[in-house]
């Protein structure tokens, strides 16, 4: 990438997927190598949670996040939410 805002579209993109990556075995490594005696169902539903739904969720997020009119979106979103509770202050 021969400029400075393409080196950094990738570097975000390539780390927001090792984010991914590294959540997703993570926390395959924590159902299959904890001891059986150390894990409560609380826990398994919680890893299992992770495992199967919010990783798998993450990667359209890290997509969509790349538009600009997604990032104008969310931007003007949160900036709605925070104003809101300055002003119930």
């Amino acid at each position: 990438m021969p400029s400075a805002t393409g080196r950094q579209k990738a570097f975000s993109t390539c780390s927001s997927h090792l984010i991914v990556v590294s959540l997703f075995y993570g926390t395959a490594s924590l159902t299959y190598l904890r001891p059986k005696s150390n894990q409560s169902p609380e826990s398994k539903k919680l890893v299992s949670l992770s495992y199967t739904v919010i990783t798998p969720m993450l990667n359209p997020i890290i997509y969509s996040l790349r538009n600009n009119e997604v990032k104008g979106a969310v931007k003007r979103t949160i900036n709605r939410k925070v104003m809101k509770k300055l002003d119930a202050l």
